[in-house]
């Protein structure tokens, strides 16, 4: 990383995307914020971690003592710093007669003794032990803020979860929604350290056991916030000193390491909120969701298939046939491929192949937002077939029983403007015959739709790490459907 010779003034600045999204997420927000401090300590008394790091006011310091004496805790001032009004990455000195407030240590009376020592010699291997890091972040740390005196760790840990070589200005990473530290800013974090990388799997463990404590604690709802909030795409920029950290729902400015060129992190999500900013860049949901699925031309399309698909639709099957355990879970899943796919077709008579297509309800919505196309289905199930042959009445002899990977069968010897395809299904066969199903589409399909949902999701933290492992380089997204090319 490039770095100019001067750090700015610690600062952060918050702006939300609308009214509508301060509404709802600043009190969740601050409400997780405060949860968080409870669950550091108590983190020590379910003996998760054996010390933890917070900060108390004069004023609260006695109170508080006794609640953790209660606990079987004592606590030791560290140092008296200033008060930030908002996130500050170092410590602010504290001015005489202005607000203070005590870094304290919280613990059981040896672990309290042994990280005072640790404290007083700098050993911060034996610092981050007793506060529970996993030793990879504690050499990052070390590395990175000690020794290479950064103040914004950003970079380096995608970097080195990217595995990229200098040069590289742009990286985009994965991983489970607890490593994310990108909303730390905004008070809002699964872990109480710096991740080494966004796929520590030790930081993983600790932050679920974290928000285990969290649940455990009261804090049901906030956790549920939090998990949420960490599972939204995220954008971090930085240039000469300033980052910019996009989220649906608020942009932040805050300091970072100077730079004389632009550094630019994106990571995937997993969901988006209903609040959230529309946009057509990254990390922002294209604004195509309430175009169709909402409008009037869809609500006709979805009433006029009613009285074809009614046999389907109201059949105990309609749902599981396509891994549902309720219609209401099916449409909630399939609306934003829905929205996607309205964005790529623009003609009438467009071929739409669904590899995979269960009882056919996907292309049957998909049919109703675009009456002009021309959908086909390929499945192993013939019953599912044969219920989608139904839905789709006009269309029965496009719907085949079959093997997606029988790259040979007759629903193979044609042409498709759009496929798509869960790439969770190539991982479920062997190399060699998930490397045909990438040379058939490679060559017959002009555009390939990739989706997941549910378990896929969470096993490789993202739609893009999914899409990587199966052999396909993901070209656009939102949220959990993206356009693929074949790697």
């Amino acid at each position: 990383m490039e770095r100019l010779p001067f750090v700015l003034q610690d600062f952060t600045r918050l702006m939300w995307v609308s009214d509508a999204a301060r509404d709802v997420w600043a009190p969740r927000v601050q409400q997780v914020t405060n949860a968080w401090l409870d669950i550091e300590w108590r983190a020590v008394v379910e003996g998760v971690r054996a010390c933890a790091i917070t900060f108390v006011t004069p004023e609260r310091l006695v109170d508080q003592a006794a609640a953790w004496l209660d606990h079987g805790l004592l606590s030791l001032p560290l140092q008296m710093q200033g008060v930030t009004p908002s996130y500050a990455a170092t410590p602010v000195a504290h001015a005489p007669g202005q607000p203070c407030v005590f870094r304290t240590v919280v613990g059981r009376a040896r672990d309290v003794e042994a990280f005072r020592a640790a404290w007083l010699a700098a050993d911060d291997e034996r610092i981050g032990a007793l506060l529970g890091y996993p030793p990879c972040c504690t050499s990052f740390f070390r590395r990175v803020w000690v020794n290479d005196s950064m103040v914004d760790t950003t970079w380096p840990m995608a970097a080195a979860t990217a595995g990229i070589t200098n040069g590289t200005r742009e990286v985009t990473v994965t991983g489970p929604a607890p490593a994310n530290i990108l909303w730390r800013w905004m008070g809002v974090r699964a872990v109480p350290h710096l991740p080494c990388r966004t796929t520590c799997e030790p930081t993983r463990e600790l932050g679920d056991r974290l928000l285990d404590v969290g649940r455990r604690s009261g804090y049901v709802e906030q956790m549920d916030w939090l998990e949420q909030m960490l599972s939204w795409p995220v954008e971090w920029s930085a240039l000469h000193g300033i980052a910019e950290v996009k989220t649906p729902v608020l942009k932040v400015s805050t300091r970072t390491d100077a730079t004389p060129v632009k550094y630019v992190v994106r990571r995937e999500g997993t969901s988006y909120p209903a609040e959230g900013a529309r946009g057509l860049g990254f990390p922002y949901e294209v604004p195509i969701r309430q175009r169709y699925t909402a409008s009037p031309s869809f609500r006709r399309g979805l009433e006029q298939a009613v009285p074809v698909a009614v046999a389907v639709s109201r059949s105990r099957d309609y749902a599981s046939d396509n891994g549902f355990s309720t219609v209401a879970a099916m449409d909630e899943a399939h609306a934003p491929i829905v929205a996607f796919a309205s964005a790529l077709l623009g003609g009438d008579r467009e071929s739409v192949l669904d590899l995979g297509c269960g009882n056919g309800a996907l292309l049957a919505k998909l049919r109703a937002a675009h009456p002009g196309i021309i959908p086909y289905g390929v499945d192993h199930d013939a019953a599912r077939i044969g219920r989608g042959r139904t839905l789709l009445a006009d269309y029965a002899d496009n719907f085949s029983v079959g093997d997606i990977f029988a790259a040979d069968a007759a629903w193979a010897s044609r042409r498709y403007d759009l496929a798509l395809l869960m790439p969770g299904r190539l991982l479920e066969a062997d190399a060699a015959r998930s490397a045909r199903v990438r040379d058939w589409l490679r060559a017959n399909c002009d555009r390939l739709l990739v989706y997941a949902y549910g378990d896929w999701l969470t096993r490789y933290g993202s739609l893009a790490g999914l899409v990587e492992t199966a052999g396909l380089t993901l070209q656009q997204t939102s949220g959990p459907v993206g356009l693929a090319a074949i790697a």
